[in-house]
């Protein structure tokens, strides 16, 4: 919604507070103006119990009195984080919408296009970038052959092709593994010495050694041990050379997860298709062909060692059966853009850019980044369609505030940013300090919003105060007078949101998001209904005051030296951990977690990977020290475990460097 009419600089808030309202598609009751009409008056055998009506908020009087910058924000909230964009997954039909909403939205308040593609061509609101490609799967088959019993399985139902493997196709018996382990303890081992998986199709169990209750044996009781995971046992067997591994959802297990066909992964870790099998299909394909056991008598046979049957082999070909498997995946070229427009600047000044950004993308079904994983809509509310609606707003309130100065008033360009592919590591940020618009030299200050929409009693987290010489001081009576409690964060670690990318190439930074983190980041649960439209609106009417100081003020601010995350810094927290380098360098391995330390109250286990870290993939140890360096306790980091051949994400909030190791 546009909103046409010319604002104060001070917006105020109509009583009765949006964030009561919890606006959803069904179930909300409206307050009748009307009364019914007088019915017949009827005596009751009995006389009815008389419950008083619960008080009901007339939601469109509440949007009709509200300000209207809060009306335009909740519009664009709204929209937003609507089904219709499908959760905002860069190359998703749905981010597309959003693209084409934001972009549209800048088109209507006078933005100009930025971004020009080429030499002398039409310039454009779309900055595009390369996201790599993304592997989908194209051809799934296994069927079965058992003397002249043919068994076809139905794809999607009864298995699917993961993208932990490789393409490939294969004919050849089937190979019992059970759990496709040689490390476990007490000298536990899936593989019999001798059997040979060259040239077969490996079946092998899901998890690891079971109780009667589908209970880990080796994790105390408590989920499952670092062993459980997808990665160890594809390893395992892919080292004896089979032509193709399928992975079977264990009968009996204690974990949801036996109940659906993903794997959870989309890094390769072997060179061979690997397939997921459901119970019920594996059920079927070894009744079909084993006829001396079952698949719950197999996976009772694996639970024990060798010690406990030393007459049965852990590991051997089921008799009779020939499998024949398919499976191909295809590369995708993924394309992101970044939404720009511009508001140029006038005089002595123009030449300098201020960039007011937020990213518009979101995680889509949950596929990656999921704090409970993948296949529900993750709407991101918060997350960041608020901080998206918020710089939509500002594109509007400071074409309205430069339009109503004098023509010949100096100011600086601002740059309007919708970044995509922040979740999946700062991808539209720093593509643009790459290839920026206009020179990074020139770029005076970096504003970035990343969820606003629930702060706790008006509790804004604002970092970068100090990025500029005398940056402080000139913002601080704008924090004293935006109506919220502004909690200055002095951390040198970039927040893991797009300013990092900023601030890393020498740019001041201001990056607001709110205080106090809900358990709603990263899930179904960031919907619309939760999000505090006043406080909102208050965090833009900061941002515009101090933008809109910034573009008049004659000097810019000296970057400070030591206010970017280059520098080494004294080590002021703990992780809470002990790692070391994995042997493929993609990520570090967790071996021990200090109790009560950062990461045991964040849920990191050992035998955990740490495979991203503040929004960054982790290669290696010296990386993690290096970022930990730049963190003040209580800072909140984003990380990424990989456990039991899933991506886990998971909130760290850091302790002082006395409260762990």
């Amino acid at each position: 919604m546009q909103v046409s009419r010319s604002r104060p600089f001070v917006s105020t808030v109509v009583a009765g507070s949006f964030a009561s309202l919890c606006i959803v598609a069904s179930g909300v009751s409206f307050a009748q103006d009307a009364t019914p009409s007088a019915l017949p008056a009827v005596t009751p055998a009995i006389a009815p119990t008389l419950v008083t009506a619960p008080t009901r908020t007339q939601i469109h009087v509440a949007i009709a009195n509200a300000d209207p910058y809060v009306q335009a924000f909740n519009e664009h909230l709204t929209i937003l984080a609507s089904p219709w964009m499908e959760g905002r997954l860069p190359g998703t039909r749905g981010m597309e919408r959003a693209m084409d909403y934001m972009e549209d939205q800048f088109k209507k308040v006078g933005l100009d296009a930025a971004y020009q593609p080429s030499e002398g061509g039409a310039k454009t609101y779309r900055q595009p970038f390369s996201l790599g490609a993304t592997a989908v799967v194209v051809e799934e088959s296994i069927t079965a052959q058992c003397g002249d019993k043919q068994t076809t399985f139905v794809a999607g139902t009864d298995f699917k092709l993961t993208l932990l493997g490789k393409s490939g196709s294969a004919t050849g018996p089937i190979a019992f593994v059970g759990y496709g382990l040689d490390d476990g303890p007490d000298g536990y081992s899936s593989f019999t010495e001798g059997h040979s998986l060259e040239g077969k199709i490996a079946l092998v169990l899901r998890f690891e050694p079971m109780d009667a209750e589908g209970k880990s044996r080796w994790s105390g009781g408590e989920g499952w041990s670092g062993r459980a995971g997808f990665q160890g046992k594809l390893s395992a067997i892919a080292q004896r050379k089979p032509a193709a591994i399928i992975v079977v959802n264990t009968p009996g297990a204690n974990d949801p997860r036996v109940s659906s066909l993903s794997a959870g992964g989309s890094r390769p870790m072997c060179d061979v298709p690997v397939f997921m099998m459901s119970a019920e299909a594996a059920t079927a394909l070894v009744a079909s062909c084993e006829s001396t056991r079952t698949l719950m008598e197999l996976r009772t046979l694996a639970d024990e060692p060798l010690s406990a049957h030393p007459d049965s082999p852990m590991s051997f070909d089921l008799a009779g059966p020939q499998l024949t498997v398919a499976g191909k995946t295809a590369e995708n070229a993924v394309t992101a853009q970044n939404i720009v427009g511009v508001l140029p600047g006038r005089g002595a000044l123009a030449s300098e850019v201020i960039i007011i950004g937020g990213h518009l993308d979101h995680l889509g079904q949950g596929d990656f980044g999921s704090r409970e994983g993948p296949g529900k809509l993750h709407p991101g509310a918060d997350d960041n369609a608020s901080g998206a609606a918020g710089v939509i707003l500002l594109g509007d309130m400071l074409k309205k505030a430069y339009d109503e100065l004098p023509a010949e008033t100096p100011l600086r360009t601002v740059l309007f940013m919708g970044f995509s592919a922040e979740e999946s590591g700062l991808n539209g940020s720093r593509h643009y300090v790459n290839n920026p618009i206009y020179p990074i030299v020139n770029t005076v200050l970096m504003m970035n919003f990343d969820m606003i929409g629930r702060m706790k009693d008006g509790r804004l987290s604002v970092t970068g105060s100090t990025s500029g010489k005398g940056m402080k001081e000139w913002a601080e009576p704008f924090y004293a007078n935006s109506g919220l409690t502004v909690i200055q964060n002095e951390s040198r670690g970039g927040g893991g949101s797009d300013h990092a990318s900023f601030q890393a190439v020498g740019v001041p930074i201001l990056f607001a998001i709110i205080a106090d983190f809900h358990d709603d980041y990263h899930t179904s649960r960031d919907v619309v209904g939760l999000i505090d439209r006043e406080s909102s609106v208050q965090a833009v009417n900061l941002w515009r005051e101090l933008a809109f100081d910034m573009a008049k003020r004659p000097a810019r601010f000296e970057v400070e030296q030591n206010s970017g995350p280059m520098r080494a810094q004294p080590m002021k927290v703990r992780a809470g951990l002990r790692s070391r380098d994995s042997d493929d360098d993609s990520g570090i391995e967790i071996i021990e977690v200090t109790k009560d330390g950062s990461a045991d109250k964040a849920g990191i286990l050992a035998g955990d990977k740490l495979i991203k870290w503040n929004k960054k993939d982790l290669k290696d140890r010296l990386a993690f020290v290096e970022d930990l360096r730049t963190h003040e306790v209580n800072d909140v980091v984003q990380a990424v475990v990989l456990r039991a051949g899933e991506e886990k994400t998971i909130y760290v909030t850091l302790q002082g460097s006395k409260a762990g190791q």
